[in-house]
């Protein structure tokens, strides 16, 4: 069995083959007998929110990241996206018209940009850098805040995330699974991992393991369902 590094192509391959993220609007009637990750981490379970960092926390990395700022400046504010995401998840309403985790994620990570700019400012202020005497000949009403806009040409400016929806997805759904697999039995996840990444027909893996070719379906079925779970709402 492979290790949970696999090649790009098999990551491609594999996230191809998952059923895909279901719209919002589509998951009114949907019966779920088991609570989403994103509503037990609302609810304030402490493994739901540990997960939930785990799984997102590399993804709004990655979007600081390419903003432009330097990976202590990005670990710092990702940090500060998560204490706010903290006191604010409750009253994210994942039902409403429109409604985005990813969106609000990216938001509240783009105000934190917009604060460390301005304590950075701050900073130079106190300083009496170079910066600031520049500053000094710019009217008032000009300088950037915390609240005000960033540059038109600055991806933290943008309204989404600098990252296209389907890269998101794929990366939260390998992230999801590294998680998941310390919870799952590690027959279940070889048969589940042999034939959805590796694509190994269920026959041989069946023969292999000395299981029905039917057991082989039921626990991979069971590892899809339960990620697609987890998953819901946090795009």
């Amino acid at each position: 069995m492979q290790n949970q590094h696999e090649p790009a192509n098999a990551l491609v391959s594999f996230s191809l083959s998952l059923p895909p993220m279901i719209h919002p609007q589509a998951r009114q009637d949907e019966p779920s007998t088991h609570p989403s990750l994103l509503a037990r981490a609302a609810g304030g379970g402490p493994q739901a929110w540990q997960y939930l960092v785990q799984i997102y926390g590399p993804i709004v990395y990655r979007w600081i990241r390419r903003c432009g700022l330097q990976p202590a400046d990005a670990a710092d504010v990702m940090q500060d996206t998560f204490l706010a995401v903290s006191g604010a998840l409750h009253r994210f309403d994942h039902s409403a018209a429109d409604a985005s985790f990813r969106g609000w994620l990216w938001t509240i990570a783009r105000n934190k940009m917009r604060d460390l700019q301005r304590r950075q400012s701050q900073r130079q202020e106190l300083d009496g850098s170079v910066a600031r005497r520049k500053l000094d000949d710019i009217p008032a009403t000009d300088i950037p805040t915390a609240d005000g806009p960033a540059t038109d040409d600055s991806p933290a400016a943008a309204p989404q995330p600098p990252s296209a929806v389907d890269e998101d997805s794929q990366l939260l759904r390998w992230r999801a699974l590294q998680c998941l697999r310390q919870s799952i039995e590690p027959r279940s996840w070889q048969m589940f991992w042999e034939t959805t990444v590796i694509g190994r027909p269920a026959g041989d893996v069946a023969q292999e393991m000395q299981v029905s070719r039917w057991a082989v379906y039921k626990a991979r079925t069971r590892v899809l369902e339960r990620l697609q779970r987890e998953l819901k709402d946090l795009l």
